[in-house]
């Protein structure tokens, strides 16, 4: 028992001011302010089928709202965003799809909110 006391009384003036830091950077970041923000991303239109052509897509870009802390969404710009709709099942005529949070990539800490429009018309044609 001696022994753990001397451990722990050893030092004490540092390791009391590493416990102080440590939870002041501890109430820094948990405290950090979250918001979201608004970015302009273009629509890609992943896996068509090879007999298939796009002839003409309602939306090229897509409007994604995301949150995440403050620090982190002033780091980014549109190009760090990927919205993806995939054709894989598509055919000729009229194709609609819907646009969701998921078919949106986003970096890390940062969570899509919303998506505008929700869904994409396009026309396809058979080769």
């Amino acid at each position: 028992m001696t022994a753990l006391r001397a451990l722990l009384l050893e030092n004490w003036p540092l390791k009391l001011a590493s416990l102080v830091f440590a939870i002041g950077l501890w109430l820094f970041v948990a405290t950090e302010e979250r918001a979201d923000a608004v970015f302009t991303v273009p629509l890609d239109l992943t896996d068509p089928p090879p007999d298939v052509d796009v002839t003409s897509v309602g939306v090229e870009t897509v409007i994604v709202r995301v949150e995440g802390r403050r620090s982190r969404l002033r780091q980014l710009h549109e190009d760090d965003f990927r919205a993806e709709v995939s054709l894989k099942n598509a055919r000729p005529g009229r194709f609609v799809a819907p646009v969701q949070p998921e078919n949106v990539s986003a970096p890390s800490g940062v969570r899509v909110v919303r998506v505008t429009p929700t869904e994409v018309r396009a026309v396809l044609e058979a080769r």
